[in-house]
């Protein structure tokens, strides 16, 4: 039987949702800034295998709640601009509700759902599910984000070729411009590399916590001192135009 849920039975049965997923977990969402004792949670799925699936709106969706997300190793992040439906689900179980997954919603607005259960009402469900599937279908993938694992492959190659001191001996697997760059964070002389443009100190500092849009203080091209430098834009305007 369908169950009426309120704003908190609602937020309860979207932690629920994500405890109980196997194989994938799906949050259509507007709007989205995860509150952060469910993306412990999220994040502990992850590393279980769990593939996360979120769909908002990719307009309003803070760079800082996109790094955020980008912790998840399992992530498909798709955008619909016309998104006004909020349905999270997993293989047994859904919830629509008027809740965004903001904190905010959560705490201060009004809100009231209904949870579905494949196995109560499976006609219900399958149409419910296949409704929400097709939102997700023909929302545009985010092809810019990438998995921690990408980001963890670009970081031992900066890491490794870090270590080789010899630059006769590097292997053609890792490949460098022979042009001198500049760390982003102290300014020390390292090799020119975009996509690692820390020195093997600072990046260490930087992978605590992996914020690719962190301020930092150098330009990696002509190593003066910069503003809105960041791992994500590591050369100042003139040197990127160059």
């Amino acid at each position: 039987m369908v169950e009426f849920l309120n704003k908190d039975k609602a937020y309860a049965e979207i932690v629920s949702i994500v405890d109980k997923a196997g194989n994938e977990v799906v949050l259509i969402t507007p709007y989205i800034k995860i509150p952060d004792d469910l993306f412990e949670r999220l994040k502990y799925k992850d590393g279980k295998g769990t593939k996360t699936v979120v769909v908002c709106r990719g307009k309003k969706l803070a760079s800082e709640v996109k790094s955020q997300l980008k912790q998840l190793r399992k992530l498909e992040l798709r955008f619909d601009e016309d998104l006004h439906a909020k349905c999270f689900y997993n293989e047994d179980s859904m919830v629509i509700t008027s809740l965004n997954l903001l904190e905010h919603s959560q705490q201060h607005n009004r809100e009231m759902g209904i949870l579905i259960n494949r196995a109560e009402d499976e006609s219900v469900f399958k149409e419910a599910l296949s409704e929400a599937e097709f939102i997700v279908t023909n929302a545009k993938k985010d092809s810019a984000i990438k998995s921690m694992f990408g980001e963890i492959g670009k970081e031992v190659k900066s890491l490794v070729d870090y270590q080789i001191s010899d630059r006769t001996e590097k292997t053609n697997i890792y490949k460098r411009t022979a042009k001198q760059g500049f760390c982003i964070r102290c300014g020390k002389s390292i090799d020119y590399d975009v996509d690692a443009p820390h020195c093997l100190d600072c990046y260490r500092v930087w992978n605590k916590h992996k914020n690719p849009e962190y301020q930092e203080k150098y330009c990696h091209r002509c190593g003066k001192p910069r503003k809105w430098i960041t791992k994500a834009k590591p050369r100042c305007s003139a040197c990127y135009e160059k």
